[in-house]
């Protein structure tokens, strides 16, 4: 999805991170008889779910910001999307990192529902920082490319988002954690700041990068390929893998390799006139069909 100042979204979540198993559990409430509009009756969300009545609200949030369902005048539809990667036959219970990064790239490649965390990942660039350090860059982009915004709704955003994707020391319940802290693209340092550095994440599963290939061509139809160093950095609007996943060159060309060797007639790497770009060799794939054939080649 290509940013678009016209449309944003900050703080729906209410400060509260997503949790692990919030996603599965909203799924398998939904898919029970007579709940698809559980959302719409907040007591009964609240026993049936376990969570409070913000969470509640913020859980809604995160299904939708991720894609995994939709709603329409409250009432709750699991999209094709979320069956196949938190349905029966694909990871509902996330054991497969692979699902964690997936997830990860829809929450940051959403600049219009999560546009605080679509600018951390696609625009904010320093490797260390102190919250109030984002908070500022924020408030200031904010004032430069949207309508305004009031502070504390930013710092919301931002409070939000180092606690999803920073590892809490001591924390012993994982279920009070959010998945995404797992994924390392956020740590806490000594001096009370953070780190978040390109590397090369050599441990990050190819089917990942492939997912967010796929989602990058499919934003363009019309274009047969994509600059390696647009997928590397971004600068054209659009969300940018290297950026969302915080690889630097080596670890963008390296997990590239790997997918290829997967999927050898997926894409082709080509020079032209000096500009190295990655090709599109085959017809798009659903992101559904896609997720499928992984999650079936894993249990077979």
């Amino acid at each position: 999805m290509k940013f678009n100042t016209q449309k944003s979204t900050f703080g729906r979540h209410e400060t509260f991170p997503l949790r692990y198993g919030w996603l599965t559990k909203a799924i398998q409430t939904v898919n029970k008889p007579g709940f698809k509009d559980i959302f719409k009756q907040p007591e009964a969300a609240m026993i049936e779910l376990g969570l409070g009545k913000n969470m509640v609200n913020a859980l809604q949030y995160w299904l939708q910001v991720t894609g995994v369902m939709d709603f329409d005048d409250g009432v709750a539809r699991i999209t094709e999307f979320g069956e196949a990667l938190l349905g029966q036959n694909g990871d509902p219970y996330l054991e497969d990192e692979a699902t964690i990064w997936i997830i990860h790239w829809r929450i940051a490649s959403n600049p219009e529902f999560a546009t605080g965390f679509f600018w951390f990942f696609n625009h904010f660039s320093m490797p260390r920082f102190k919250s109030g350090d984002v908070l500022q860059s924020l408030v200031d982009f904010v004032g430069q490319e949207l309508k305004s915004r009031s502070e504390s709704t930013l710092k919301s955003d931002v409070s939000t988002l180092l606690r999803m994707y920073s590892p809490t020391a001591g924390r012993s319940d994982e279920h009070l954690d959010s998945p995404l802290s797992l994924l390392g693209l956020l740590s806490n340092e000594v001096s009370g700041g953070y780190l978040s550095q390109r590397t090369a994440r050599p441990f990050l599963p190819p089917i990942a990068l492939h997912f967010a290939l796929q989602s990058r061509f499919a934003e363009q139809p019309k274009q047969a390929a994509l600059p390696i160093n647009i997928l590397l950095y971004g600068g054209d609007g659009y969300p940018s893998p290297g950026a969302i996943f915080r690889l630097n060159e080596e670890g963008l060309m390296g997990t590239l390799a790997k997918m290829m060797e997967t999927c050898p007639n997926c894409y082709e790497l080509r020079e032209t006139a000096g500009l190295h770009q990655l090709y599109l060799n085959s017809p798009l794939l659903k992101e559904t069909d896609l997720l499928t054939t992984y999650y079936q080649g894993r249990t077979a």
